[in-house]
């Protein structure tokens, strides 16, 4: 066993190593070789904190040409222009490795050390899921073997704020929306922020929004996830809960989605939100959890 810096020809394994990882959290799930090249030297859906990265290394374990370990890492910089959170921070991005080989991650995390040492950053922090364009933000409860092995290296989990759950499921479950759920009340369909923002109005004012990404598979480049959209965000105005307009934006939405061709879904749900109810609301449409995940570690130095 040895490790190595990532060199093209390795990208093959790497491949496959990240695939068996996406695949057990979303069934089917996994990323063509040359949309995993491009995120080694640059992560497109990172459009703020990308920006902010001065250098970037990913560290291999291999058995001949076997793929036993990665980890991708970031270096942040040090000036004004970057956001506090990450200014002069070193990052394991992702980290995964064969679940039967503890070695390979253990020798492989401390080549980490030395290479985040070598940067001399003042804090270190791991995603450990950091890949480009998926929903999955943290370590998932699927990937037990890696929250260990970081646990193992001294990387202490997030607390609370930093936890949530990956819900998805088929879209044949949500009904039409019907009717407005008050009367006079009317449904906008705008750009959002995240996405397409369905917005409920009443008298021109805006009491909720639903928002999703219709085009997870980014125009076919990733065809693995063609047929599946993202729900990134719903709302409602305080006073204007519990009256139906939730499930009535998200029947909006999802018809839309329909028409897109889109017949599954994913969305993420923080801890604080599933607690205060989210996490039945999407039940009702047959969304499971798929599995939940801490975002973040963090060591003090390396």
């Amino acid at each position: 066993m040895r490790v190595r810096p990532y060199e093209h020809t390795h990208l093959p394994a790497l491949l496959d190593l990240v695939n068996l990882h996406l695949t057990a959290v979303v069934p089917g799930w996994a990323l063509p070789e040359a949309f995993l090249a491009e995120h080694l030297t640059r992560n497109t859906g990172e459009f703020v904190t990308d920006p902010w990265v001065v250098e970037r290394a990913t560290l291999c374990a291999l058995e001949g040409h076997r793929m036993l370990a990665a980890a991708h890492l970031l270096r942040y910089g040090a000036g004004s222009e970057v956001g506090e959170h990450l200014r002069d921070v070193g990052e394991i991005a992702w980290l995964v490795f064969l679940p039967d080989r503890d070695d390979a991650a253990a020798e492989l995390l401390s080549r980490v050390r030395e290479k985040l040492a070598s940067w001399r950053v003042a804090r270190l922090q791991a995603y450990g899921a950091g890949l480009p364009k998926l929903p999955l933000l943290g370590i998932p409860e699927t990937w037990a073997h890696v929250a260990l092995a970081l646990d193992t290296a001294g990387y202490q989990p997030a607390h609370k704020g930093h936890r949530g759950a990956l819900h998805g499921g088929r879209l044949d479950g949500v009904p039409a929306p019907g009717g407005p759920p008050v009367p006079g009340m009317i449904v906008r369909r705008t750009g959002g922020q995240f996405g397409m923002r369905f917005s409920a109005l009443l008298g021109g004012e805006e009491l909720g929004w639903c928002e999703c990404v219709a085009d997870l598979d980014r125009g076919g480049t990733l065809p693995a996830l063609r047929g599946w959209a993202q729900l990134s965000e719903v709302y409602v105005a305080e006073g204007w809960r519990n009256r139906r307009i939730g499930s009535w934006l998200v029947g909006a939405a999802a018809d839309w989605l329909r028409l897109c061709r889109r017949d599954r879904v994913i969305l993420v749900v923080d801890e604080d939100d599933e607690e205060a109810g989210a996490g039945r609301f999407y039940r009702r449409f047959g969304w499971d959890v798929l599995a939940r995940e801490v975002r973040s570690w963090f060591r003090g130095t390396a």
